[in-house]
């Protein structure tokens, strides 16, 4: 665990140090005004801003990945929509092909009929 980078050694080598300093009772009334201080900081604006800012600056990263999965996903899907166009103008094509045969061999049996109806 650390609080201002200070890891739990390291604050209970500063409090001895304190202790030895300042002697038992301005220890504990130095304690006391450095707890009010560190409160009155962590609730003023700036701390808040100081806070969110940092969140936001951490969240950068995270925030370009899912941009960057996002333009991904939209060329898949552009990809995929191509795909599918192709497709349609193929069997749109081969319908059309298909129809225009069968329309040939049908217009071919009637002046087949109408060629015999003539003789007849």
């Amino acid at each position: 665990m650390k609080v201002f980078n200070v890891g739990a050694l390291e604050f209970v080598f500063i409090l001895l140090i304190a202790f030895i300093v300042l002697g038992p009772e301005k220890a504990i009334k130095a304690a006391g005004d450095l707890a009010r201080w560190i409160r009155g900081l962590t609730r003023s604006q700036f701390w808040q801003d100081l806070v969110s800012t940092s969140k936001e600056i951490q969240d950068i990263p995270k925030k370009l990945m899912e941009d960057a999965e996002i333009q991904n996903t939209i060329a898949d899907l552009d990809r995929s929509t191509g795909e599918i166009r192709k497709i349609f103008r193929e069997t749109g094509m081969g319908i059309d092909q298909e129809l225009n045969s069968d329309m040939g061999e049908k217009s071919a049996m009637e002046s087949g009929d109408n060629k015999e109806s003539d003789a007849v």
